[in-house]
C-alpha cells in the first residue's frame, strides 16, 4: 500500500533554518516503514500558516490525491495541527480525504477509529484551535494597544516606508513617493480635476501603479493626514507618524468624494436583530434565510425570517425560531458527570502533548539566546573599535532580523502552563451554558457559537430542527452516560452517576 506525506512549518525562519521540516519528514518516513507503507510522494509546506486551507502544497496534495485515489491508501502527518489548527477546517479536510478513501494517520497522536479515538482527536483539535485563538487574541490586543497609542501596525501605504523609532518600535515615515501623494491631493482639492486626469498625471510622473482604484484608495486613506481609522474604535485616532498632508486637505477631499459630511462612525457588518440570518436554511429550497421587519395592518411592526429565493414562500416568526433554537441548544448541554470525565481525559491528553511542546520551546529559546549573545559580542566589538561603523551596521541589521524572526517563532510555540486550566474552565463553562451564552451575547459572538455547534447545514420546520452535521465533541458530551461514549475513566477516577 502507498502513502503520501504532508509536512508543514508556519514561518519562513523555520522553513529556511529550523529542523522542523526535516524532523517531520524523518518521523513520517519511519512511521510509514513501521506500518508497511510505501512512500509515494512528500508535500512540504514552507512558511505558510494553518489558519486557513488556502495553502499551496495543501492544494497540490488534495489535487494529487484526487487524481491518484486508487493507488493512495493513507496520508501521513506528524500532528493534526500540521494539517489545520482550526477544528472546522480539520473536520472538512478529514471529510475530503475520507471521500477519496484515503485515511489520515498521525505519527504522534491517536489514530483509532473508535469513539474514544475520534473524541481525543477532537480534543486535540480543540486545543490547537484554542492555542491559535489565544495567540490571535494576544496579537490583536497588542495591536489594539498600539493603535490607541497612535502607531500604525500594518504595511506602509504608498508614500510611506517601514522604519523604526528610537525605541526600535515599528514606525512609518514619508518616502520619496510622498511627493506624488501631496500632488494628487493638491490637484483634487481644487475641484478642477477628475480622478482619471490625476491618474494620468501620476503615470507621466513615473507612478506606474496609478489607476482609478489606486487613486480612490489614496484619496480616502486618512493615514496621509496623520489619522488612523480602525474597525476596533469609533472615529479617528491621532497617529504618531509624520503626516504628508493636512487634515483640512484630507476632509475637503472627502467632501468632494461623497458630497456630504464624512461619517466618523463605523458601520456594523451584521444586523443585531437577526443572529440566525444566513445561517438557518430553508427546508423547502435549501436557500439561506434572511431576516426583516414588516408592518402589519394595524401599523404594528413584527420581525420574521424568510427565504429570499424567488418563488419560495417559507416564512417563520423571529420569536418562534429563536426561542426554539434556544431550547435546541440546551439539549446539547452535558450532565456534570459526563463533563467531569471529559475534564480528566483532557488532562491525560494534555500531559502527553505538553512534553513535546516544551522540547520545541526549549530548542527555540536556546537558538534565540545564541543569537542574542552574538549580538552582544558584535556590540562589544563595535565599542572596542574592532568593527567599522559600516561593518557593524551590516552585521547588526542581519542579526536583528534573525532575532525578530526567532522571537516570532518562539511566540508561536510557547504555551503558558496555566493555559490548560484556563482552557478547561472556559470549555466547561461554555458547554454547560451554551444556550444562555448564545441568548445574551452580541450578534458576532452568537454567530460564532452557531457555526461551532453546527458546522454544516441546519433547517427548522414545524417545531423540529434537523442538521446535516453537528460538531462531534457536542455529540459525545450530550450522551446520557459515559458507557454510551465507550470511554474508560482515567486511573483513580470514579465518576458518580445520577439515578
Amino acid at each position: 500500500m502507498k502513502a503520501v506525506i504532508y509536512c508543514r512549518v508556519s514561518t519562513k525562519e523555520q522553513a529556511e533554518k529550523g529542523y522542523s521540516l526535516e524532523g517531520q519528514e524523518d518521523a513520517c518516513r519511519k512511521f510509514a516503514a513501521q506500518q508497511g507503507f510505501e512512500v509515494d510522494r512528500i508535500f512540504m509546506e514552507r512558511g505558510e500558516s494553518a489558519k486557513t486551507q488556502d495553502r499551496t502544497e495543501l492544494k497540490n496534495l488534495a489535487q494529487y490525491c484526487a487524481l491518484n485515489k486508487k493507488k493512495i491508501s493513507v496520508l501521513i502527518i506528524w500532528k493534526y495541527d500540521r494539517l489545520a489548527r482550526n477544528l472546522a477546517d480539520q473536520t472538512d479536510l478529514l471529510k475530503v480525504f475520507g471521500t477519496l478513501g484515503i485515511r489520515i494517520l498521525s505519527v504522534t497522536e491517536n489514530n483509532e477509529d473508535t469513539a474514544v479515538g475520534k473524541m481525543i482527536r477532537n480534543i486535540i483539535g480543540t486545543f490547537a484551535q484554542f492555542e491559535n485563538d489565544v495567540k490571535s487574541e494576544r496579537t490583536t490586543n497588542g495591536m489594539r494597544q498600539a493603535i490607541q497609542q497612535g502607531r500604525w501596525c500594518w504595511r506602509a501605504p504608498f508614500g510611506y516606508k517601514q522604519s523604526r523609532d528610537l525605541n526600535n518600535k515599528p514606525l512609518i515615515t514619508p518616502a520619496e513617493d510622498s511627493k506624488h501623494v501631496i500632488k494628487a491631493f493638491q490637484l483634487f482639492e481644487t475641484g478642477l480635476h477628475r480622478q482619471i486626469e490625476i491618474v494620468q498625471k501620476l503615470r507621466k510622473a513615473g507612478v506606474k501603479k496609478a489607476n482609478p482604484n489606486f487613486m480612490n484608495r489614496l484619496l480616502t486613506n486618512p493615514l496621509y493626514a496623520g489619522l488612523i481609522e480602525c474597525k476596533w474604535f469609533p472615529g479617528y485616532i491621532n497617529a504618531i507618524h509624520e503626516p504628508i498632508i493636512t487634515q483640512d486637505t484630507f476632509f475637503k477631499a472627502q467632501q468632494l468624494l461623497t458630497g456630504k459630511k464624512v461619517s466618523l462612525m463605523p458601520r456594523g457588518r451584521n444586523h443585531p436583530d437577526f443572529p440566525l440570518r444566513r445561517f438557518m436554511r430553508c427546508p423547502k429550497c435549501d436557500g439561506k434565510l434572511t431576516g426583516a421587519w414588516s408592518t402589519g395592518r394595524n401599523k404594528k411592526k413584527y420581525a420574521h425570517y424568510h427565504c429570499f429565493t424567488k418563488g419560495c414562500s417559507y416564512n417563520v416568526r423571529k420569536a418562534v425560531l429563536e426561542s426554539a433554537f434556544f431550547e435546541y441548544l440546551k439539549s446539547f448541554q452535558p450532565r456534570p458527570d459526563i463533563l467531569n470525565l471529559f475534564e480528566k481525559i483532557v488532562i491525560d491528553v494534555w500531559k502527553a502533548q505538553q512534553s513535546e511542546q516544551i522540547k520545541e520551546e526549549l530548542r527555540v529559546e536556546k537558538e534565540l539566546k545564541a543569537l542574542q549573545e552574538k549580538q552582544n559580542r558584535i556590540d562589544k566589538l563595535m565599542i572596542e573599535g574592532t568593527f567599522s561603523e559600516e561593518a557593524y551596521k551590516r552585521n547588526s541589521e542581519d542579526l536583528k532580523n534573525q532575532i525578530l524572526m526567532k522571537q516570532i517563532e518562539l511566540n508561536e510555540v510557547k504555551i503558558d502552563l496555566n493555559d490548560v486550566e484556563a482552557c478547561l474552565n472556559y470549555c466547561k463553562f461554555f458547554v454547560s451554558n451554551l444556550a444562555q451564552l448564545w441568548a445574551s451575547s452580541e450578534v458576532d459572538l452568537r454567530q460564532r457559537f452557531q457555526s461551532l455547534v453546527f458546522p454544516d447545514k441546519i433547517y427548522y420546520e414545524k417545531g423540529t430542527f434537523r442538521t446535516t452535521g453537528t460538531a462531534l465533541i457536542f455529540k459525545q458530551l450530550a450522551a446520557k452516560s459515559p458507557e454510551e461514549l465507550n470511554l474508560v475513566a482515567p486511573t483513580g477516577f470514579e465518576p458518580v452517576f445520577d439515578g
